[in-house]
């Protein structure tokens, strides 16, 4: 599978994503189905398994089989350059006109798509098409290229042509749900997957549909789609992630998200959000180590940065934080979560101004989290600055009329301001809206002492 950098956003105490929503993640071309019908399912074998692999391709060094499997493993343990190699011994071995041959030329397309190199990519798409009974395949092939860098159209011209020739080419419609998808026609993309889902070798397709499914707030029907691509393909690294991010913040998404960290060191998004994970359960350690591998495969990733600022924060580490913040808007200036970030470190260092003006930037930057209004009434009303406490609660409660902490802030300003029915009222409010998180016990003793 391959990405276009929209990671995981980490989430404030509302939930919310403090980015635009990810874009759904394009995986590795779906290999049409005579092509992988043959192929073991060791095939699909990743990182743990190379010294092995590496091991039988030099044992055998005239089987194109065992520079194939060794590829692939490469391919999808991120390691592209040394994959490319091993397929183009593979080729150099394989008879003309020859299945395996056919299977290293997909292959090398798609080592060339997983590293974003669309001239490469269309180049091989074109290598594999001009074999005998391969023009599908190769519109294909080269629709799934256009979508490296979005281009719908394009990729929906090709795919018309390869299922013009085959119906059933699964490849084409893995493409041509992407490319719907990125059209925002969320209901041919399901078809399209559903029907390249029908193949054998359905993995990347069930990966797309289960997606599409959650994003779509299908999320029952999601998962169990992912669940039954985790299943087809138990070792692979981008069902592991997507199931562990589709199930975030449950218990079970911390192994998946291990896992596909394991299966492919060099998966930043993986990283990002397994530390997240990690952090929200109170595993500083691992998150701190998470964090940094994020960081190391992409340096200039604000959610990583912010991450690891987000660790160093409940670490105690409030210069680190207040670094990483800093550090993340000088590469993305108005990143609500960086700018958050740099609230939250001033207010722990009890810079009241600096924080509260870093607050009010945050909410500019994203008027969809209530978080910075919630975080700067309750500094403020700590700091005995009520009426600046009241009215960033006023306007979190204004924005954000069910969301529970919004109300226990603005109740603590209304307490600070003697205003005791006011500040009843919402007491009250906060223990009967449904979202967000409060400790129920502290709002209901704050109700209860109120004259």
């Amino acid at each position: 599978m391959w990405s276009f950098d929209f990671a995981p956003a980490i989430r404030g105490v509302a939930g919310r994503s403090s980015s635009l929503p990810r874009l759904p993640r394009l995986p590795a071309l779906a290999v049409a189905a005579a092509c992988l019908a043959s192929a073991p399912s060791t095939a699909f074998a990743q990182e743990t398994t190379l010294d092995a692999l590496k091991a039988q391709a030099k044992g055998k060094p005239a089987d194109p089989e065992a520079a194939l499997a060794l590829g692939r493993a490469l391919r999808r343990a991120g390691h592209y350059a040394d994959a490319l190699s091993s397929l183009a011994r593979g080729v150099a071995l394989a008879p003309p006109k020859s299945d395996v041959l056919r299977t290293l030329r997909w292959e090398i397309a798609r080592a060339h798509i997983d590293g974003h190199d669309l001239p490469k990519a269309m180049a091989a798409c074109k290598k594999l098409g001009d074999m005998p009974g391969q023009e599908a395949d190769g519109h294909a092939c080269t629709a799934l290229s256009y979508l490296i860098w979005q281009r719908a159209t394009e990729a929906l011209a090709e795919t018309e042509l390869a299922l013009a020739r085959e119906p059933t080419n699964s490849a084409a419609h893995l493409a041509a749900g992407y490319a719907y998808e990125l059209s925002l026609e969320p209901k041919q993309a399901e078809a399209e997957y559903r029907a390249a889902s029908a193949s054998p070798a359905a993995v990347d397709a069930l990966l797309h549909l289960g997606h599409l499914l959650v994003h779509e707030e299908r999320r029952d029907e999601g998962v169990a789609a992912l669940r039954s691509a985790v299943q087809s393909d138990p070792d692979g690294p981008e069902p592991a992630y997507e199931l562990g991010t589709a199930l975030a913040p449950a218990p079970e998404s911390i192994p998946l998200l291990d896992r596909a960290t394991r299966e492919r060191p060099t998966f930043p998004e993986a990283w990002l959000a397994l530390g997240t994970e990690l952090l929200r359960a109170g595993v500083l350690d691992r998150a701190r180590q998470a964090a940094a591998a994020a960081v190391k495969q992409d340096s200039g990733s604000v959610p990583a940065i912010v991450l690891s600022g987000r660790v160093a924060l409940a670490e105690g580490r409030v210069d680190d934080a207040l670094a990483a913040g800093k550090a993340a808007t000088k590469i993305i200036a108005n990143n609500a979560a960086a700018v958050l970030l740099v609230a939250d470190a001033y207010a722990r260092k009890g810079d009241v101004d600096f924080a509260v003006e870093a607050y009010q930037g945050a909410w500019g930057f994203d008027h969809r989290d209530p978080t910075p209004l919630v975080r700067a009434s309750e500094l403020c009303h700590g700091a005995g600055r009520d009426t600046s406490a009241r009215a960033f609660g006023s306007k979190a409660v204004e924005e954000f009329p069910n969301y529970a902490p919004a109300w226990a802030a603005l109740g603590d300003a209304l307490v600070g301001q003697r205003e005791t029915a006011a500040a009843r009222d919402a007491y009250r409010k906060a223990l009967s809206v449904s979202d967000g998180v409060i400790d129920r016990a502290a709002v209901q003793g704050k109700l209860s002492a109120l004259p």
